[in-house]
């Protein structure tokens, strides 16, 4: 039975993408005619309240006050992924359209069909919703931001059906990404090959990642490609009040605030901040370190293994202006960099920036220590410290004044989410304005 119910899935699914491949594309619309209309994919968007929804939902948000019409297409929250996301969907204008797919629900033979990150039945399904959906208001411009990546393939199959330029946001890495929460198998390989080899934009986060991709695909050219970093929305602080004054007597607070994840663990960081306790047991009463937001079951069972549970508050998933609330009462961020993260600049080290206050990076150095290093508000702590190199590097933390408040707020400035919103719609209306009609595409998919 079971082999029976794989076979008619391989067979639904093969038709599905012939059907796709093959379907009838609508008469595009004249460039510049009416107000330009975005295709957006993306996993994440809100009532979903994970780390990956706020890079996306400011696309949304801010294209629209820039007069694009919106159509995103999105996914269904998991169980757990949903909390405080009402405040997220309020975000949302009132001209968007959200339209939220669901699983497939296929499990097709994985012999006979692509194996990619976040199914290929779920690209389809979404590439089929969009086909729908747009076909009476067909889009400008297709943009796909993930992980997960199978977007980009609904987003390829959509750009090739309207004829209309392709844009790759990559808020994290796909067949090069370390990290088992993204697949990186050989149908990835060439399934993001073509996605490259399609696009006329592509966009990264980071200059690390940037540079990492054109060195490894060589279908990807410097000329096809932006820099468009994360950032930080000034509304999320907008309710905070300012951090109070420290004074000796007080205890030290330390916050991480954001997900602990299955591949940034607290491990090392406990194991140092143990040590230090050790070392100096005055530590244990005047030293207390807060982890806010969701945790993986090996990270919270970490923190509950841990030997001086007094010095450890531990606080689920919070609203995200209270979460920043939390960071601007604290006396120190503290910033997981686990192997790996070199090339990665976390969402979250954009709003400990913004909270002006000193920040810890525990781990590998890279582009967060840069950062963190270059404005001068902070300090770095290798993940295999001593318990007196830990508490000199939270001495040092502690201390640390910016030592260029200009430097600070230019870096501030260009790194609010409108601004950097603007730069990538800059981008999508200079494709938009592009009438000469791409060659026409192949049916394979």
């Amino acid at each position: 039975m079971g082999h029976l119910a794989t076979l008619g899935d391989t067979v639904r699914l093969r038709w599905r993408q012939a059907r796709l491949s093959y379907a009838s594309r609508p008469p595009r619309r004249i460039a510049g005619s009416v107000s330009p209309r975005l295709a957006l994919f993306a996993w994440a968007l809100p009532p979903n309240s994970n780390a990956g929804v706020y890079r996306p939902l400011s696309f949304i948000r801010y294209g629209a006050a820039l007069g694009w019409h919106i159509d995103a297409f999105h996914g269904v929250a998991p169980p757990g992924q949903n909390q405080h996301g009402d405040a997220l969907l309020a975000r949302v204008p009132a001209s968007v359209r959200l339209h939220q797919v669901p699983e497939a629900g296929l499990a097709p033979s994985y012999r006979l069909t692509p194996q990619i990150d976040g199914g290929f039945a779920n690209a389809l399904a979404y590439a089929e919703a969009a086909f729908r959906l747009l076909a009476a208001s067909p889009p400008d411009i297709v943009l796909a931001s993930g992980p997960p990546f199978h977007v980009f393939v609904s987003a390829l199959l959509t750009a090739r059906h309207f004829d209309v330029p392709l844009v790759l946001d990559y808020r994290d890495e796909w067949s090069e990404c370390p990290f088992s929460f993204v697949c990186a198998s050989a149908d990835d390989r060439r399934w993001e090959s073509r996605c490259l080899s399609a696009a006329q934009a592509v966009i990264f986060t980071t200059r690390a990642h940037l540079e990492h991709q054109l060195a490894v695909f060589p279908a990807l050219d410097r000329a096809r490609t932006a820099l468009i970093p994360n950032g930080w929305e000034p509304d999320d602080f907008s309710a905070a009040p300012p951090a109070p004054a420290r004074t000796t007597s007080e205890i030290t607070r330390i916050a991480h605030v954001g997900t602990l994840s299955g591949h940034n663990l607290p491990d090392a960081f406990l194991a140092s901040l143990a040590d230090a306790a050790a070392l100096r047991p005055e530590l244990r009463h005047s030293l207390r370190v807060a982890f806010i937001g969701r945790r993986s079951p090996e990270a919270d069972a970490a923190l509950r293994a841990f030997p001086f549970p007094e010095m450890l508050e531990i606080i689920d998933h919070l609203e995200k202006t209270e979460s920043n609330r939390r960071m601007q009462q604290a006396d120190a961020l503290l910033l997981l960099a686990s192997p790996g993260l070199e090339r990665y600049l976390p969402g979250k080290l954009f709003d400990y920036v913004a909270s002006r206050r000193p920040v810890l990076v525990f781990g590998v150095s890279g582009e967060a220590s840069t950062v963190v290093a270059e404005l001068g508000i902070g300090a770095h702590c290798p993940a295999n410290a001593s318990g007196a190199q830990f508490a000199d590097a939270l001495a040092r933390t502690l201390s640390a004044e910016a030592q260029n408040r200009h430097a600070l707020d230019a870096w501030l400035a260009g790194h609010r989410r409108d601004r950097l919103a603007a730069e990538a719609f800059a981008l999508l209306n200079r494709l938009a304005d592009r009438t000469t009609r791409r060659p026409e595409p192949s049916h394979q998919t």
